[in-house]
């Protein structure tokens, strides 16, 4: 038992006893079973919805959620996930009071609320249904200003455990979603292993966001004591201390970069000054400790100079005396020349190199190297005259400013990620609706076209139109034709239907026989009806040609000429066919004889059968007789090995005892050791008479001994100990063996559960899956088939005319049709009443969304379906339509019944 670990003393009865039963479903997939449905949804100043805005009433079966991108048709699904006690960042928000409604007309609102409001039903034929009595409820959630929310269940205020444990009687899958399908969603697979690693550095990012809002609180702290912690630092730069004729302005600019360097008072300072500038992340900056400057206190004495031209360090004027050491630190003994010819000279001298700078800019290192001058020279870095020492006064004033202006860089720094956040949204919203304007352009082009095309058609139709006006003799003289040939017509068509008639007798023999096995004839037969319907076709030709003598009377005579010759070629076709029959019924009879023969040697057929039926049966008792007989011994050798192991250990056991085996000396008596049985010894003991002489011998010399009796009873004290102590172990050992057979039959049991889900599932999905895709294929797979818990399950699509491939690889439109293939899928195995989805349809191509509105439709005969969608093929399905739109800035809505308007003919 580890330290921290709890130690459970039930007993096995009790705890499985303590696992519950497997949860009842929450609804049934059978008609008739009552179910949930949301009925309307009220938004209180919920993000686009100002004031009190009711959603609905909801069909119980399809609803459409339809309007423009960014009117706010995502806020309905957000308003549910709200509800349903989703965190802010699920809700595409930072924080919760970010979801409270914020505009110019309605501002300072301190708390918005979204009620959700259920009923259960029972179905009925079309769109009725029966309400549960007392099944109403709602469920509501109110977020404030400073973050908080509260939940309440029809009024009556709930924590979420509340909420979530009625939502999950009601068949709402919170755990894992499966009633959401999120826009551009898309499954994915995870391994269990995965998913641990998933789940531990969630908690750990939640345990830094913690530590992140502590570090926050600590930031005003630290700002307060920013005076404190620069108490040293001179809060002007080095070249603000002081000063130097601006003549030579740009030669010091140019030549020491160290002017822009901030002077302390001591190293120590400036490492807090660094410190406090990593801790803050404000900028890089380089510090001056006066107290390091003492060493060059020497060498600030004058110097002889090449040409007696003057040092830069002597020329600049400062009022402390201190500070002069910085300065001879960042100049050193740099010479300034008045051009470039004098600084030439003076910088390369015979017996020693100096750094100069020229009045340009232009400056010679000591090395040679020649930089600066050109268009663009360096000046400012110095003033003219020494800056006075600033008051203590000031420079509070002065700190309390950077206080407050570091306070106003932090607010700018959140209003900047606010602003790029609210960009990428923008962005993303800019290419959603260029997507959608490329989409509506190509639909206006090919509509357009279409309309050319139909425009054509229309011109060609009236010209036809009016080069068939009927000609009244010609018409009255066909009409009189037709009823003769009608009359000619129905006796063929009698004659036609006799013979039909006695050919489908024949059929029906034929197939009779066929299915004795005489497979070769049917071919023949198969030929012969195809000539048959050959014939039928002909005359259903003869009738369409006479229809088409009523409506083209311009054509009439043609058509009665062709008329007439199909006529006799039919009747000829007819004897042809007759002549045929009889050679049919010919091959017929031949048949009846081949099979009345094959019927006579039946008997003796069927009677080998039997024999080999017994025989099999015999042979496989014999091989029932053989595995038992195999697995009885399989079992007697696991025992003896079982024994062997036994007898194994305690051999090394005793072995080791006999190790500890020491004889105790005893006075005036010789030293004697363990005696240690030779392997001969061992086998002479087998013998029942030497062992019977050995124990006389001992007890002879035991009753010369004298022996100690109370040893004796302090042994069988011992024993009856050891023999407690081994009841005891048996004990333990057989209550660890139940326990570990219960713990396999419930892991045992855990995975037969978990099988039988899975094949119903898989076979379900494949099904949905080439009913979707019209001919593709899917598969679910376990990853690890000896246990699928460890590593998940992988799910492998191979789409219509293409490859198996996995998920992930698949496109946009093939990722939604098998993702949605997998959430029927797994509603045919557990119902769930809702479902919520945000445009499913968009990466689909009307084809596609015409097959996945009407297998929903069909799908939801036992669920309610919420649906945001912008394909025409997708809403125009549903039963109910939401219209959501946006006028100053509020988002409002509006509930439409399509089939009512239709049926009132108002579309």
């Amino acid at each position: 038992e580890t330290p921290g670990e709890e130690l459970d003393n039930r007993s096995l009865e009790e705890i499985l006893n303590s696992i519950p039963p497997p949860p009842p479903p929450a609804m049934a997939s059978e008609a008739g079973a009552p179910r949930l449905m949301i009925t309307h949804i009220v938004n209180q100043n919920f993000k686009s919805y100002a004031g009190e805005k009711i959603l609905g009433p909801f069909h119980k079966r399809f609803s459409c959620i339809i309007g423009p991108n960014g009117s706010g048709k995502s806020n309905v699904i957000d308003s549910m996930l709200f509800v349903f006690g989703y965190r802010a960042q699920k809700i595409r928000s930072k924080k919760l009071s970010v979801l409270i409604h914020n505009s110019d007309e309605h501002k300072d609102i301190q708390s918005c609320t979204v009620e959700v409001h259920f009923q259960k039903i029972i179905d009925k034929e079309g769109d009725d249904y029966e309400v549960i009595p007392n099944s109403n409820f709602y469920v509501s959630r109110t977020a404030y200003r400073d973050n908080t929310s509260v939940y309440h269940i029809s009024g009556k205020k709930r924590t979420f455990k509340d909420v979530g444990n009625l939502l999950r009687s009601h068949g709402i899958d919170l755990d894992h979603n499966r009633f959401l399908i999120l826009q551009v969603e898309e499954l994915k697979s995870i391994p269990a292993k995965s998913k641990d690693i998933i789940n531990e550095t969630t908690t750990k990012n939640n345990s830094l966001e913690k530590e992140r809002e502590k570090e926050e609180k600590k930031l005003k702290e630290v700002m307060d004591s920013l005076k404190q912690e620069t108490q040293g630092l001179q809060k002007e730069k080095e070249g603000d201390l002081g000063a130097i004729d601006e003549k030579y302005d740009i030669a010091i600019s140019s030549c020491c970069h160290a002017l822009d360097y901030i002077v302390v008072d001591s190293i120590d300072t400036a490492q807090e000054c660094v410190n406090f500038l990593k801790r803050h992340n404000i900028g890089v900056a380089t510090f001056i400790g006066l107290d390091k400057m003492a060493v060059w206190a020497k060498k600030m004495t004058k110097i002889q100079t090449p040409e007696n031209t003057p040092r830069l360090f002597d020329l600049v004027k400062v009022n402390n005396e201190e500070i002069r050491q910085a300065f001879y630190f960042a100049l050193r003994d740099t010479l300034v020349a008045d051009n470039l010819d004098q600084a030439t000279r003076v910088a390369y001298q015979k017996d020693r190199r100096w750094r100069v700078v020229t009045l340009q800019g232009q400056i010679i290192e000591q090395s040679g190297t020649m930089t600066g001058g050109g268009s663009k020279v360096m000046k400012g870095r110095m003033g003219s005259s020494v800056i006075v020492e600033i008051s203590e006064e000031e420079v509070n004033k002065m700190e309390s400013q950077l206080e407050r202006h570091s306070k106003q860089a932090m607010q700018i720094q959140e209003q900047k990620v606010q602003h790029e956040e609210a960009v990428i949204k923008l962005r993303h919203s800019e290419r959603e609706m260029r997507n959608t304007l490329e989409k509506f352009t190509a639909s206006i082009q090919g509509l357009s076209e279409q309309e050319e095309y139909l425009a054509l058609q229309i011109k060609e139709l009236e010209a036809n139109v009016i080069t068939t006006a009927p000609d009244k003799k010609k018409q009255k003289l066909l009409e009189e034709n037709v009823s003769a040939f009608k009359k000619e017509y129905d006796a063929v068509a009698e004659k036609a239907g006799k013979v039909e008639a006695e050919v489908k007798r024949l059929h029906d023999t034929i197939i009779e026989i066929n299915n004795r096995k005489l497979k070769t004839q049917q071919n023949k037969l198969d030929m012969i009806n195809k000539q048959l319907d050959e014939c039928a076709s002909a005359i259903t030709k003869a009738q369409v040609a006479i229809k088409t003598a009523d409506r083209n009377l311009k054509k009439a005579q043609d058509s009665v000429l062709r008329t007439e010759k199909e006529i006799k070629d039919t009747e000829k076709e007819t004897n042809d066919l007759r002549a045929e029959l009889k050679n049919v019924e010919d091959k017929a009879e031949e048949v009846i004889k081949t099979t009345n023969t094959a019927e006579e040697s039946l008997p003796e057929i069927q009677k080998e059968h039997r024999n080999l039926l017994q025989e099999l049966k015999v042979i496989q008792e014999n091989e029932h007789a053989l595995q038992k007989d195999a697995l009885s011994i399989k079992l007697k050798l696991e025992q003896i090995d079982g024994q062997i192991a036994e007898h194994n250990s305690k051999i090394k056991y005793w072995q080791k005892e006999i190790s500890k085996i020491k004889l105790h000396p005893v006075e005036d008596s010789p030293v004697e050791t363990v005696s240690v049985l030779s392997p001969e010894d061992l086998e002479a003991i087998k013998n029942p008479d030497s062992i019977t002489n050995q124990i006389a011998l001992l007890e002879a010399q035991c009753h010369e001994m004298k022996p100690n009796l109370g040893a004796i009873a302090e042994y069988k004290k011992k024993e009856e100990l050891y023999l407690q102590r081994v009841a005891e172990l048996d004990k333990i050992t057989s209550e660890r063996d139940s326990f570990r057979q219960a713990y396999e039959d419930l892991r045992k049991q855990r995975l037969n559960e978990f099988m039988a889900g899975f094949y119903i599932i898989t076979n379900k999905l494949k099904e949905n899956y080439q009913m979707l895709t019209l001919g593709g294929d899917a598969e679910l797979e376990l990853v690890d088939s000896l246990d699928p818990f460890s590593e998940g399950i992988m799910f492998s699509v191979r789409p219509p005319k293409k490859s198996w491939k996995k998920i992930f690889n698949l496109s946009g439109g093939e990722k939604t049709l098998s993702s949605l293939a997998l959430v029927f899928a797994l509603h045919h195995y557990k119902p769930t009443p809702l479902y919520f989805m945000d445009e499913i349809d968009a990466a689909l191509d009307f084809k596609n969304v015409s097959i996945v509105a009407f297998y929903i439709y069909e799908q939801t005969k036992n669920a309610q379906f919420i649906i945001i969608s912008l394909r025409n093929n997708m809403f125009e399905i549903s039963d109910r339509l939401i219209g959501i739109y946006k006028t100053y800035n509020i988002t409002k809505s509006v509930a439409v019944n399509p089939k009512e308007i239709a049926s009132k003919g108002l579309c």
